[in-house]
């Protein structure tokens, strides 16, 4: 894992891109393609938030890593790591390339010196809820939006170490 620059905010909306795509062919509700700007992407990458994997050179992976989330978490009195965008390139999911993501998020979270793991879904995702409920996390509540934004399930994993 590295931290991502600049050159690979354009790699890492190509992934969230072509995730949204598979996502949707596989009937998953989660995102869509093109929703996400570039310039996020890059605020995200110049605030230090962004991690990528790394294949020969290209880009397999990213985790984002933020320390607060209002809009979807509200305040909440126990600091937390909030894990955003955890992405594999469906050519490496098996090789339990999004597990180490977790993991490595985590550790990150745990030497920051806080012992909380949050994160989130659409809450009707079965399939990621599954894999995130099997990684040890647990469902805390949803959130629900105006607009026609899906409603999210909340998870959190309380971390030792």
């Amino acid at each position: 894992m590295a931290d991502a620059i600049p050159q690979d905010a354009a790699e890492v909306l190509r992934l969230r891109d072509a995730l949204a795509s598979w996502m949707i062919e596989a009937g998953i509700d989660q995102w869509r393609p093109g929703e996400m700007p570039l310039s996020w992407i890059e605020v995200c990458v110049a605030q230090g938030w962004v991690f990528v994997a790394r294949d020969n050179g290209d880009v397999v992976g990213s985790v984002t890593l933020v320390w607060t989330d209002p809009f979807i978490w509200g305040d909440r009195d126990e600091p937390a790591g909030y894990i955003h965008m955890l992405m594999v390139d469906r050519a490496h999911a098996r090789a339990g390339l999004g597990r180490g993501l977790l993991d490595w998020a985590e550790r990150r979270i745990i030497r920051a010196g806080h012992h909380r793991a949050r994160l989130d879904c659409v809450r009707d995702n079965a399939a990621l809820r599954a894999y995130y409920e099997a990684a040890g996390y647990v469902l805390v509540g949803y959130r629900d939006f105006a607009g026609g934004i899906p409603s999210v399930a909340l998870y959190e994993k309380v971390l030792s170490g």
